[in-house]
Parts: C-alpha cells; sequence; structure tokens
C-alpha cells in the first residue's frame, strides 16, 4: 500500500512500530529511553502504540535520545529554493518581463479604416 493512500492513523502506528523497533534495537527499556529523553514513560508509550499523537518536542527529544535526530534529514529533506522565493525572502516584489515602453514596434502596413473601406467597396461591387 502507498503511503500517501494511509490514514493518518495508520500512519502513527507505522511510525510508532518504527520507534518501538529502534528502542529495541538499542536495548533500552522504555522508563530507560524516557528518562535518556526527558520526557514522561506515557509520552514513549504513546508514541512506540501510536494510538495517541505526541508534540514534534518530545518526539525529538525521543529522537535524539535513540541517536537518530540526523535522520530527520531522510524524513523532510530541505526543499529547494525558487527564485521566486528568493525575492520574497529579500522583501522584493516579483517583475514581469517586458518590452521596453520607450520603443514602438515598427508599422506592418495595417491600416484598420483601410481594410474596412475596401471591405464595404467590395460590398457594393
Amino acid at each position: 500500500m502507498e503511503i500517501d493512500r494511509k490514514s493518518n492513523a495508520a500512519l502513527l502506528k507505522m511510525i510508532g512500530e518504527r520507534f518501538l523497533q529502534a528502542r529495541l534495537n538499542e536495548g533500552l527499556e522504555q522508563q530507560e529511553l524516557a528518562d535518556k529523553a526527558g520526557v514522561n514513560v506515557s509520552t514513549v508509550q504513546s508514541l512506540e502504540s501510536g494510538k495517541r499523537s505526541v508534540g514534534m518536542i518530545k518526539v525529538l527529544a525521543v529522537m535524539r535520545a535513540l541517536g537518530k535526530l540526523h535522520e530527520i534529514e531522510n524524513f523532510m529533506p530541505e526543499p529547494p529554493v525558487k527564485s521566486a522565493a528568493l525575492l520574497t525572502a529579500r522583501n522584493e516584489k516579483r517583475k514581469r518581463v517586458s518590452k521596453s515602453k520607450s520603443k514602438k514596434e515598427p508599422s506592418t502596413g495595417f491600416e484598420w479604416n483601410k481594410t474596412i473601406q475596401q471591405l464595404n467597396g467590395n460590398k457594393d461591387r
């Protein structure tokens, strides 16, 4: 099943299972991890069960305690900067590229009134 098709509850459960496995891989009890992260054991239990959302500060503390904080880059890599975003960051307005108004375009020889007269002249014939 594709991840974007999973419900939020299913995603929480999946993330919880990953936290559980990471804790077990480190050989830590829930209380040990909670102490190391500076959170309550109920936070670790909630995180691992995936039944209740845990605040991001607590998630980061648990990740740091597990030595997994560097994986934030995998979780959400820094997006590339688009040129319009650079202008916004510098508080500059975007400008449209346009032709200079001081130069007139060369005439194509087309005159509207002449064409209308020709059409009217053609009707009379």
